[in-house]
């Protein structure tokens, strides 16, 4: 036999330990999880992602590879929260209305003038309500690993300080695709269109809207300062994120792992929620000095413009579910 000289013998050997250590690697990530972020990656929403694909990597101890993909990479997000139902993605990031026609009972969290404060939103969506709430989210397909803070929502526009409901009228505005919030916008006389988060910034570009409603933090990440006037403080609504995963996976994994993600879930959410609290209190100022004229609306008029939000709530409550009425009044009196 030929004796191997020692020039080849390293060649081997460095070429065995890279086979050792590609077989590794390939076998250390059992799983991989997707997360479908709809929004800029500066924003709370998409660090919070990031927050998450660490804390995981680090509790599995490897055996889980997150991806986060930012800014609607993967699609809108009707699509890609439907594609989390269906089970051929993992995780995705969206608005609770974008759900509402899987899950009716969500449409309640978006009643407008429905929470108290910001403390009490977060009280009632991690307490038993909440649990209402994640166990129609599962039976249709969605595992809840937490709500996360979107702000309140107010008011830019393009045509003039919004300082009264009359204000509003004929006002070409995107809203959420929920029909409470379309009978709000209408009954206080504008002009509601529903369009995707996607599509929004293109659309008060070329005039295809006049004005939308969003919190500090949403507005100025997108730069809706760059195609947007005013910015009036109408706080009527918060629609929350829904952090969710598909069923079907969240199901396939070993139960140290289902731990895991949920671990990682639960301190992705409680950072985002503080950190969200933060951007909208500093992005208020940054639109300003963007140049957006924001403005205070009159308690006397803030009053009017509750008085039609509350009108609308009889008729709401037929698009939340055989229990509904019930679940509708559980949250109203767990605002007061």
């Amino acid at each position: 036999m030929k004796k191997m000289n020692s020039k080849s013998f390293y060649i081997v050997l460095i070429t065995t330990l890279f086979i050792l250590t590609l077989s590794v690697s390939l076998y250390a990530t059992d799983y991989k999880i997707r997360v479908a972020n709809p929004v800029a990656p500066d924003h709370s929403w998409g660090r919070a992602a990031v927050v998450f694909k660490e804390e995981l990597e680090k509790l599995s101890g490897g055996k889980i590879a997150v991806d986060v993909h930012h800014a609607g990479a993967l699609g809108k997000v009707r699509e890609t929260m439907e594609m989390v139902r269906m089970g051929t993605l993992e995780t995705a990031l969206g608005g609770v209305a974008h759900i509402q026609r899987n899950v009716p009972e969500l449409g309640i969290t978006v009643l407008p003038f429905l929470w108290k404060d910001l403390t009490r939103l977060f009280e009632v969506l991690d307490g038993p309500l909440g649990k209402e709430l994640d166990k129609r989210l599962t039976a249709a397909g969605f595992y809840n690993l937490g709500f996360f803070d979107n702000g309140f929502r107010h008011v830019s526009n393009n045509r003039k300080p919004i300082q009264a409901p009359e204000d509003m009228k004929g006002l070409k505005i995107r809203t959420l695709p929920t029909p409470v919030h379309i009978a709000y916008f209408k009954a206080i006389g504008a002009a509601p269109t529903p369009l995707d988060w996607t599509e929004l910034f293109e659309a008060l570009r070329t005039g295809v809207v006049d004005a939308q409603e969003n919190p500090p933090s949403m507005t100025y990440t997108a730069k809706f300062y760059e195609v947007q006037k005013f910015y009036s403080l109408t706080a009527h609504v918060n629609e929350v994120g829904a952090f969710v995963m598909s069923k079907t996976f969240y199901e396939k994994l070993p139960k140290d792992l289902q731990s895991a993600v949920n671990g990682a879930a639960r301190k992705a959410t409680i950072w985002q929620r503080v950190e969200n609290d933060k951007d909208n209190q500093k992005y208020l100022k940054e639109l300003e000095k963007a140049g957006m004229k924001v403005n205070t609306i009159p308690e006397a008029e803030l009053a009017k413009f509750r008085k039609i939000a509350l009108e609308v709530y009889p008729d709401a409550v037929k698009d939340f579910g055989k229990d509904g009425k019930e679940l509708t009044d559980r949250f109203v009196a767990a605002n007061k």
